[in-house]
């Protein structure tokens, strides 16, 4: 093999880490370099007796014919994961050339060997790297099944030589994996709040948004995105929510509040927190609608507050505006029928009029969360 080749090898083959969908591309490399029919690359896991694939990656030729591979070979038929046939590597890695000697009088080897000679693949070599106490990392190379060439020392050492970037390489790709599993956890957590949350860097430039943040920059009046930008409509606008910012920036314990758009226009409320990643200082800026009103859900407050279902309906009418009397004309009831379930709310709660039960109300998990989020 050309001394220089894993030189050109190693940015794509890193690559892959950020972006999976490259390791196509950097197989496909390894595949002509070394005059191979197939390359792919396994993570297995060892389930008693058993090796399971976690996740496969596969040159270009044998991504086209993956349908194939996996019904042929990519089974509980196949020998290779059968830990009473093969034994995984004890070292770290392992480089197996002469698996078709080895196996030459197994009957399932020769059965594997017939089934690859269907989709035109011959001789194997077979890198064996050890990822942990029960996961095993292979790459599976197969000659054309018309070139009977073995494979030779300097493309074995070759494969060692690989080893430490292929095991790094996956270590990335699950790392950066782990990373984005929990920023989405992370962002449909705060997709539950009724508030808008926008993250912007250092500059005041937009990094992230939660979804009601988003929906609020699409439809609001005032303020929307303009590139990585916040933009207001009015100059006043744009100076409060600059200066807002500002504060934030340079002062890193403080809460600063502000208002834009005029109040019979639904104004935005906007809250600025400083925020600080390491070295790298950012702000949050939580934005809340004015006259938006927060749907509450009857159930969650029978389960809060330990009401009748009939009560529940009630106290959230009230906190939804409406008076007692025309709640009772809506629902069929009477007048009197709707005081004592009022009366019993307020005995339940400890509370003793309307505007308390209204702050107890809105003070509750239920009516600081959404109940559906598009």
């Amino acid at each position: 093999m050309r001394g220089e080749f894993l030189q050109q090898l190693l940015p794509s083959f890193y690559r892959s880490a950020e972006q999976p969908g490259n390791w196509c591309h950097a197989l496909d490399l390894i595949r002509d370099e070394m005059q191979l029919g197939s390359v792919v690359v396994q993570m297995l896991r060892r389930d008693g007796d058993r090796l399971t694939q976690e996740w496969v990656a596969r040159d270009s030729i044998s991504t086209t014919h993956a349908e194939s591979h996996d019904c042929l070979v990519n089974n509980d038929e196949n020998p290779r994961l059968d830990l009473s046939d093969v034994q995984p590597p004890v070292a770290d890695s392992t480089v197996i050339r002469d698996e078709c000697q080895k196996t030459a009088d197994s009957p399932r080897f020769k059965a594997l060997r017939e089934r690859m000679q269907l989709l035109g693949l011959g001789r194997p070599a077979i890198l064996g790297v050890r990822y942990g106490e029960d996961r095993n990392l292979c790459m599976i190379l197969h000659r054309r099944y018309d070139d009977a060439r073995e494979f030779s020392e300097g493309q074995e050492r070759f494969l060692h030589l690989l080893t430490p970037h292929l095991k790094q390489t996956v270590s990335l790709q699950d790392k950066i994996g782990q990373l984005q599993e929990q920023s989405q956890f992370l962002s449909h957590s705060l997709d539950q709040f009724n508030t808008g949350v926008l993250v912007l860097d250092g500059a005041g430039e937009l990094r992230w948004a939660n979804t009601l943040a988003r929906q609020v920059l699409g439809r609001s009046q005032h303020v929307s995105q303009a590139g990585s930008r916040l933009r207001c409509s009015s100059r006043e606008d744009q100076q409060l929510l600059d200066e807002l910012i500002e504060h934030a920036r340079k002062e890193p314990c403080g809460r600063f509040v502000g208002k834009i758009g005029p109040e019979w226009n639904a104004p935005l409320q906007l809250l600025a927190v400083p925020i600080r990643a390491g070295t790298s200082p950012g702000i949050v800026l939580y934005i809340s609608e004015s006259g938006v009103k927060t749907d509450l859900s009857a159930l969650e407050i029978v389960r809060l507050f330990g009401l009748t279902p009939a009560e529940a309906r009630l106290a959230v009418a009230l906190y939804e505006g409406c008076a007692v009397n025309e709640y009772a004309a809506k629902q069929g009831i009477s007048s009197g029928t709707a005081r004592i379930q009022l009366k019993s709310i307020f005995s339940k709660l400890g509370v003793h009029r309307q505007p308390e039960l209204v702050r107890l109300l809105g003070a509750s998990i239920s009516a600081k969360t959404l109940h559906s989020v598009n």
